[in-house]
C-alpha cells in the first residue's frame, strides 16, 4: 500500500520461471495470467506496492493470490494456489494457499510481505519464490508481545511497512493495535491499547486508543501514518512515539476541503501514502474521493467528485468518479496507484498532469471464486448436488441465487443465475436467468438439470437443458395440491423438499407440507402415489424429506416425523425399511429395522445398491447395505467441520443435506452449514473440492448498507 524503495528483481525472474515451467500444474486461464492487466476481471483488490522499477503487485483477495503486473502492462500470479486455506510453508509459494490476503511491502533484501489475513498471520516470500511465516500462530487473539513474533496472536492484520531492510510494522487491525516486529523477530506494540475507542493524542502512542487501523505508511522522517479507519482520522506517531491527528474531526462526513485537515471529516479512511515533498494521501472511501494533505497541512481533493456511477477515465482526476477506493501507493515518476475497488479496476493518476488511466482490471466482477479452484470460492447454504456424466459436480448455491459446477480440474464456474433473485429468464441462457433460492436438484439420463425454487407459498421446478437454456417445468398453478391428471406445468405445490427420477424418467418430488409424494411422467402428466396408505400411516406426524427409487420401481422415503424410512412399493403398499421409532442415533452394524435413526433426510442409492441416508440433525451420513445392516459412513454426530485428508467416520459435519456419486463411486454431498461441498472416496477418506470458512452472501466489492455496531 506504499511506495517500496527495492526491486524484486529476484523474485521477478523466479517466478517467471516457475509460471512456465507449471504450466501444466498451474493452468489459470480464467483469472488472466499472461494477458493484459487491463482486460482482465478482479473483483477485490486488498493490497498494493510497487518496486522502484514501476512493477506493481496486488494481493486479489477474490482469487487468495498475489499478482504482478509487470512494465508492459502483463499480469502473472506470483503466490497463492487460489484456495482460501493455510498451507504451504517452506515449500513455493505458487502452491502455498492464502486467506484474504492484503497489504505488501519489499523489504530490502526483496523480500516480499503478504498481510495474510485470515489466516492472522505474516508471510514472506524470499527470491528464491520460498513462502514461510514470520509472525502469527493462527489464532485470532493478541498475545506474545516481548516474545517471538512467530507465537504471537495476530487478530486480522491487514498492512505492512517495510522499514530499515529489517524491522516490520503492521496494522493488526482487529486487536485495535499497531505492532512492531524487530530484526530478531520480537514483537511489540507500538500504538494502541486494545479497546476500539477513540483517545490518547499527544501522549505515548502505546497508551493511546485506535479503531480498526487499517492502512499504515512512514515517511523519511520516521513518522508512522495511521488510517484510523473507525475514529474517521488519520493519526501520526512521531519519532519521539507520541500521536496526534493529522486529519479528520471524527465525523463520518465530507467537509473541510481548502481548510486545515485535523477540522475536516473524512469517512471510512483506510489507506495512507505519502509523497517525495511531503503531501499526504488519504483513500476516503465511504465519500469516494482521494484527499491530499500538504505539507502546510491544508486539505484538498486530487480524485473524485463523491459520486460512484464509473465515468472513465478522464485528463482530470478531479473529475473521475470513484467507488469506494480501498488501498494506494506511490510509483516512480509521481504516479499515483489507486485500487477503485467496486469499480473492479486498479488506476493510476499522473500528479503533474492529472491524467487517470486503468492499469489493470476491465470493470467485470468474478463471483466469489468463479474461474479458481473451488476451495477458493465462497458458498452460502450449498444445498442439491448431482454429478454430471463428465464429472462435473453440479450443486445449488441456494442464498447465492446460482447453480455452480466444479470442474473435474477443480475450477468453480456459475452455470445459472445472476446472483439477483427472482425466477426470471425462462425461454434464454440458464446464466443469464435469475433464481431465487435454489434447492433441491436432480438430473435425468439425457443430462437435463431440475431444480426446486419456492415461489411465494408454493414451489416451482425449472430445466435446464444441455444447452444451456432454462425453462419452466413444473408447479405453475400457484399454491396447494392440484392439478392431478392433468400437465404437471399447471400444477400447484406448496413446499417442495426433494425431487428424484427413475430410470424409465419418471419423476417423483416430495411435498412437505401437503405431506405426499407426486408422480410426473416423461410426458408430463403428474399424479399422487400411494395418497391413502400415506395418509393411513400410524404415526401422528408424517413427514417426508428425502426420496430415492431402487432399480425395480420401489419408492423410499425418509419420514423424520417417526424417524423412520419407509419403502412404497410398485403396487402402493406401504412397509417399514428401517428404523425402530426413536429420536437418536443407534444400532450400527446391526439390522437398520433396529436402529434409531435420527430425523432422516436425504436419501440415495448407491453404485452396489447400498442405501445411503442423511442425518441432518445428527451431522452424520450412514448406510443400510442389501442386506438389511445399518453402517457409518460419515460424521461423528456432533457439529463443526474437521476430518479432511483422514477417515470420514472420524470427521465432523454440519447440517449435511443432500448427495450425488459420480461414475467411479466417489460420494459428494453439500456439508450445507459447513458452506462446503465435500467429497468421500471409495476408501472412505473425505476431503473438501468447495467452499471455505470465509461466507459471503453477496457478489465480492459491492457495498453493503448495512450498519453492524463496532464490526471489526
Amino acid at each position: 500500500m506504499h511506495l517500496t524503495c527495492t526491486i524484486l528483481t529476484l523474485l521477478c525472474f523466479f517466478v517467471g520461471a516457475v509460471s512456465q515451467a507449471e504450466a501444466t500444474s498451474y493452468p489459470y486461464p480464467e483469472i488472466g495470467d499472461g494477458k493484459s492487466a487491463i482486460k482482465v476481471p478482479l473483483t477485490l483488490v486488498d493490497g498494493v506496492a510497487v518496486d522502484k522499477n514501476g512493477n506493481v503487485y496486488l494481493s486479489h483477495r477474490s482469487q487468495n493470490r498475489i499478482r504482478k503486473i509487470d512494465l508492459d502492462g502483463i499480469i502473472t500470479t506470483i503466490a497463492g494456489n487460489g484456495s482460501a486455506g493455510f498451507a504451504g510453508d517452506g515449500g513455493p509459494a505458487l502452491k502455498a494457499a492464502l486467506n484474504f490476503p492484503a497489504g505488501l511491502c519489499i523489504d530490502s533484501s526483496d523480500n516480499l510481505f503478504i498481510a495474510d489475513r485470515n489466516n492472522h498471520r505474516i508471510r514472506k516470500v524470499d527470491p528464491q519464490g520460498i513462502i514461510t511465516t514470520v509472525a502469527g500462530n493462527g489464532t485470532p487473539e493478541w498475545t506474545g508481545d516481548g516474545g517471538f513474533a512467530v507465537e504471537a496472536s495476530l487478530n486480522f492484520p491487514s498492512d505492512i511497512v517495510c522499514k530499515n531492510g529489517d524491522e516490520l510494522i503492521f496494522s493488526d487491525r482487529s486487536n485495535n493495535r499497531i505492532r512492531k516486529i524487530d530484526s530478531k523477530g520480537i514483537i511489540t506494540t507500538i500504538a494502541g491499547m486494545g479497546p476500539p475507542e477513540f483517545g490518547g493524542d499527544y501522549g505515548l502512542a502505546k497508551n493511546a486508543h485506535l479503531k480498526y487501523p487499517f492502512g499504515i505508511e512512514m515517511d523519511d522522517q520516521g513518522n508512522l501514518y495511521i488510517a484510523d479507519r473507525g475514529n474517521n482520522r488519520i493519526r501520526k506517531v512521531r519519532p519521539d512515539n507520541t500521536i496526534i491527528t493529522v486529519a479528520g474531526d471524527g465525523n463520518h462526513f465530507f467537509s473541510g476541503d481548502y481548510g486545515p485537515a485535523s477540522r475536516a471529516s473524512l469517512a471510512y479512511p483506510t489507506d495512507v501514502v505519502i509523497d517525495d515533498e511531503g503531501n499526504l494521501y488519504i483513500a476516503d472511501r465511504n465519500n469516494n474521493r482521494i484527499r491530499r494533505v500538504d505539507p502546510q497541512g491544508i486539505i484538498t481533493t486530487l480524485m473524485g467528485i463523491g459520486e460512484y456511477e464509473y465515468n472513465g477515465d478522464n485528463e482530470v482526476a478531479s473529475e473521475t468518479t470513484l467507488h469506494l477506493p480501498f488501498v494506494l501507493a506511490m510509483a516512480p515518476n509521481d504516479r499515483l496507484i489507486v485500487v477503485d475497488r467496486s469499480h473492479f479496476r486498479v488506476r493510476q493518476v499522473d500528479l503533474k498532469t492529472g491524467n487517470v488511466k486503468t492499469i489493470a482490471g476491465n470493470g467485470k466482477p468474478l463471483f466469489k471464486g468463479d474461474g479458481g479452484p473451488g476451495l477458493g470460492a465462497s458458498l452460502r447454504s450449498p444445498t442439491g448436488i448431482v454429478v454430471a456424466g463428465d464429472g462435473n459436480v453440479i450443486f445449488s448455491d441456494k442464498q447465492n441465487h446460482r447453480i455452480r459446477r466444479v470442474d473435474t480440474k477443480g475450477f468453480i464456474h456459475t452455470v445459472a443465475g445472476t446472483g439477483k433473485q427472482g425466477n426470471e429468464g425462462d425461454g434464454g441462457p440458464a446464466e443469464r436467468a435469475t433464481l431465487f433460492l435454489p434447492a433441491e436438484m436432480a438430473r435425468d439420463k439425457v443430462g437435463n438439470l431440475y431444480v426446486v425454487s419456492p415461489v411465494g407459498r408454493g414451489s416451482i421446478i425449472r430445466k435446464i437443458s444441455l444447452d444451456g437454456k432454462i425453462t419452466m417445468f413444473a408447479g405453475m398453478g400457484g399454491h396447494g395440491n392440484k392439478g392431478d391428471g392433468g400437465k404437471a406445468h399447471d400444477a400447484a405445490f406448496s413446499m417442495l423438499k426433494d425431487i428424484t427420477l427413475d430410470p424409465a424418467g419418471n419423476m417423483f418430488v416430495v411435498d412437505y407440507t401437503n405431506r405426499n409424494i407426486r408422480k410426473i411422467t416423461p410426458d408430463g402428466t403428474i399424479s399422487t402415489i400411494a395418497p391413502e396408505a400415506i395418509n393411513n400411516l400410524p404415526d401422528p406426524e408424517v413427514h417426508i424429506n428425502g426420496i430415492a427409487v431402487d432399480k425395480t420401481g420401489n419408492v423410499f422415503f425418509s419420514d423424520s416425523g417417526s424417524s423412520k424410512i419407509r419403502k412404497i412399493s410398485p403396487a402402493g403398499k406401504i412397509t417399514t425399511f428401517a428404523g425402530n421409532g426413536d429420536f437418536e442415533d443407534s444400532g450400527d452394524g446391526g439390522p437398520a429395522i433396529d436402529a434409531g435413526i435420527r430425523s432422516p433426510g436425504g436419501l440415495l442409492f448407491g453404485p452396489e445398491g447400498d442405501l445411503y441416508v442423511i442425518e441432518e440433525t445428527s451431522n452424520r451420513i450412514r448406510k443400510i447395505n442389501k442386506e438389511g445392516i445399518i453402517q457409518a459412513v460419515a460424521g461423528r454426530g456432533l457439529p463443526g467441520y474437521s476430518g479432511d485428508g483422514g477417515r470420514a467416520v472420524t470427521a465432523l459435519l454440519k447440517a449435511p443435506y443432500r448427495m450425488a456419486f459420480d461414475d467411479a463411486g466417489n460420494l459428494y454431498f453439500t456439508d450445507r452449514d459447513n458452506n462446503r461441498i465435500r467429497k468421500i472416496d471409495k476408501n472412505g477418506i473425505i476431503t473438501s473440492i468447495a467452499g471455505n470458512e470465509n461466507i459471503g452472501w453477496m457478489q465480492d466489492g459491492l457495498e453493503v448498507r448495512i450498519t453492524v455496531h463496532n464490526f471489526p
